[in-house]
C-alpha cells in the first residue's frame, strides 16, 4: 500500500460504518415467538384485513434496521430529488460530522492516565 497513510476517503470510512451497523444489526438476531410473528394480530385482522396501521406494526417497526445512508426510495423519487450517489450522500455526511462533533470529553481519570502513560514512555525512551 503505497503512501496508505496519505490518502483518505470519509465517505468510505462513513459506508464502512453504515455496513458495520448492518453487520451488528443482523447479528443481534431477532426474537421470533407468537408476539413478534403476530400470530394473535393475523387471526384478528384475517388475511384480507390491513396491518399497517395496527399498533403493533409501529411497535415491531424499531426492530427493524434504518439505514442512514441506504436509498430505499423508488428509482423516479430518487433521480427526482437530485439522483445523489451514496458516496455523495455519505461524503455529505462525513462533512456534517467533521463540521458539528463534539466528541464526549475523557473523564479526569483517563487524562491522568494517559499523561502517566505519556511520562512513563519518554522517561524509558529517554525522550
Amino acid at each position: 500500500m503505497v503512501d496508505s497513510g496519505m490518502a483518505l476517503d470519509y465517505g468510505k470510512l462513513v459506508m464502512d460504518n453504515e455496513i458495520n451497523r448492518s453487520i451488528k444489526h443482523v447479528l443481534q438476531g431477532m426474537q421470533v415467538n407468537p408476539e413478534t410473528l403476530s400470530v394473535d394480530l393475523i387471526k384478528e385482522v384475517g388475511q384480507t384485513g390491513e396491518y399497517l396501521t395496527h399498533s403493533s406494526t409501529l411497535e415491531h417497526c424499531a426492530d427493524a434496521m434504518v439505514p442512514a445512508l441506504m436509498n430505499r426510495e423508488s428509482h423516479a423519487s430518487w433521480e427526482a430529488k437530485g439522483a445523489a450517489t451514496l458516496h455523495e450522500r455519505a461524503l455529505k455526511q462525513a462533512k456534517t460530522v467533521l463540521e458539528k462533533h463534539l466528541p464526549e470529553p475523557l473523564s479526569e481519570q483517563a487524562q491522568k492516565d494517559i499523561q502517566r502513560i505519556i511520562l512513563e514512555t519518554e522517561k524509558e525512551l529517554k525522550v
